[in-house]
């Protein structure tokens, strides 16, 4: 969201305790008030609409609008420094980080550190609002993120960090999840266990720890068994006894999911050239428009079999805890589960099962 937005939604609230507020608010603060609410940044050059700018127009005006920025940052502090126990003062500290933010944003380089102490007082303050104590956390965690990585910290380890930490202080949310469940498809099954249990074990939403839980379970299968067993839409059965000594590629997908589109040409080739040798594919479909899947598989030719489970109500996702697309799973010609991050040298992991 914009600042210029913030600011005015910031007034409006404002605006609402005044109206509550007693009559023993004085004058001056009123005045003082005024004057903060009357600051804005300005816009932009009317002629940018006829001429378009140049790079170092855009640059000088982005100069002048994080002085601007950072004046209404310093107005807000004289208030609520001046005025202490104004009805108005909460709302003056969040105005103040909301302008520091946009003149750091802008280039205020000089400001970073205002903005970051501004910041760190709102996480500390218990009796702040939640909602706006985390997107300061988020707002730390990410500039810290970004110093480190820039200064050589391995990406992946940082992005753990921020997860775990975000978690911790604010297990209700989503940010913190989020960030860990991308990571679970790209570190080893370890890593991915550990990560798995600090989800299951937050505290957050049931919704989330389900998630860990399907996790945990995706982790125990491999070595195992897969209990697949479904009808296709022509009513063909699917299970182990019809895989029976075959290599299947179980491919976790939908047609919302750019990635998976664009992988399926991939599988295809896969399953041309090795399928008269005994590998399969079998398609666990995510779309809740099983139309659209269905011809998106009538137009791409796909011969293999799919389970079409829609994407809240889908058992295997459900089950296992699939949340992040495409994913691919190999199985061995016994049917045990062999790899769930099958997307990763697929063919020579194919090939290797194949030969077995």
């Amino acid at each position: 969201m914009c600042f210029q937005k913030l600011f005015l939604i910031a007034v409006a609230v404002a605006a609402g305790l005044a109206s509550a507020a007693s009559a023993a608010e004085t004058n001056s603060a009123d005045r003082a008030w005024q004057a903060l609410t009357n600051l804005t940044l300005s816009p932009p050059p009317a002629e940018w609409t006829i001429k378009p700018p140049t790079e170092a127009d855009i640059m000088r005006f982005d100069d002048r609008r994080a002085i601007e920025a950072g004046a209404i940052a310093d107005k807000a502090q004289a208030f609520y420094t001046a005025f202490p126990k104004d009805p108005k003062t909460p709302v003056s500290r969040i105005l103040e980080i909301q302008a520091l933010q946009a003149s750091v944003h802008l280039g205020a380089t000089n400001r970073v550190k205002d903005l970051i102490a501004r910041e760190e007082m709102i996480v500390r303050d218990t009796n702040a609002p939640a909602d706006f104590r985390y997107q300061m956390r988020m707002d730390l965690i990410g500039r810290e993120f970004k110093e480190k990585v820039d200064a050589g910290a391995d990406p992946r380890a940082e992005m753990e960090k921020a997860g775990r930490t975000l978690v911790k202080e604010f297990p209700t949310g989503p940010a913190g999840y989020q960030i860990l469940v991308d990571l679970l498809e790209t570190v080893d099954l370890a890593k991915m266990q550990e990560i798995a249990n600090v989800i299951t074990n937050s505290g957050g939403p049931p919704a989330v720890t389900d998630l860990g839980k399907g996790v945990l379970r995706r982790l125990a299968l491999v070595g195992k068994p897969f209990p697949i067993e479904f009808k296709t839409i022509d009513g063909k059965q699917v299970d182990r006894t019809t895989l029976s000594n075959k290599v299947v590629l179980v491919d976790f997908w939908a047609v919302w999911c750019p990635v998976c589109v664009q992988e399926t040409p991939e599988i295809k080739k896969l399953y041309d050239r090795y399928h008269e040798h005994g590998f399969e594919v079998v398609g666990i479909n995510f779309d809740d428009q099983t139309n659209v899947a269905q011809q998106f598989v009538k137009d791409q030719g796909l011969p293999w079999p799919q389970y079409y489970g829609g994407n809240l109500d889908n058992r295997y996702g459900h089950e296992y805890g699939i949340s992040v697309f495409p994913q691919s799973w190999l199985i061995d010609r016994k049917g045990i589960v062999q790899d769930i991050h099958g997307r990763l040298d697929r063919e020579a992991k194919i090939e290797k099962l194949m030969a077995r």
